[in-house]
């Protein structure tokens, strides 16, 4: 099915614009915006979401690496049973949210 923005004027004008800021010119501008965008979104969208197997390899590692990582951060423990991620929070940021 083909897709015509002409029927569109807001897309049209949107491609135009920037066919003029990419510097193309002549027949094939409009396809070359679009084909660029297209582009642009398939490399975006492979960047996004890691596989499953990247997925269970990080939380292998995680797990894994866990114990070590608490034993290395024992030393902030102030003993009011306070979980280490909360004491990392409030080491890292001020009562209203923003680094220290």
């Amino acid at each position: 099915m083909a897709i015509n923005i002409a029927h569109r004027r807001d897309l049209d004008e949107r491609v135009e614009r920037l066919a003029s800021r990419l510097g193309l010119r002549g027949r094939g501008r409009k396809t070359a915006v679009i084909e660029r965008a297209l582009t642009a979104l398939e490399r975006q969208e492979e960047g996004a979401a890691p596989d499953r197997a990247a997925i269970r390899s990080s939380l292998e590692r995680y797990a894994k690496d866990g114990p070590r990582l608490r034993a290395r951060l024992g030393h902030l423990d102030p003993g009011d049973g306070r979980p280490l991620s909360q004491i990392l929070q409030d080491s890292l940021y001020d009562e209203r949210g923003l680094p220290r």
